[in-house]
């Protein structure tokens, strides 16, 4: 079982790879060792941008989602 403890002890041993890539962004989905506030602080502290995962919902198509707005706007 991954807790938020044992995942901010995997960011801190992959601490080096993560901080020394620019523009890094992780898109996290709505599990407890995801959005703990231990998790969160860690991933600020090494500099790391979160994209909040949209919460499941049968309206929302995968259009919706970060990665695929500007292309759904340019569609619509």
């Amino acid at each position: 079982t991954i807790t938020a403890e044992s995942y901010s002890n995997k960011l801190e041993v992959q601490q080096s790879t993560l901080v020394n890539r620019k523009g890094l962004i992780i898109l996290h989905d709505n599990v407890r060792p995801h959005v703990a506030s231990r998790t969160i602080q860690k991933l600020h502290q090494l500099g790391v941008e979160i994209l909040p995962h949209l919460p499941y919902s049968p309206d929302l198509s995968p259009t919706d989602s970060h990665f695929f707005r500007s292309l759904d706007n340019f569609l619509t």
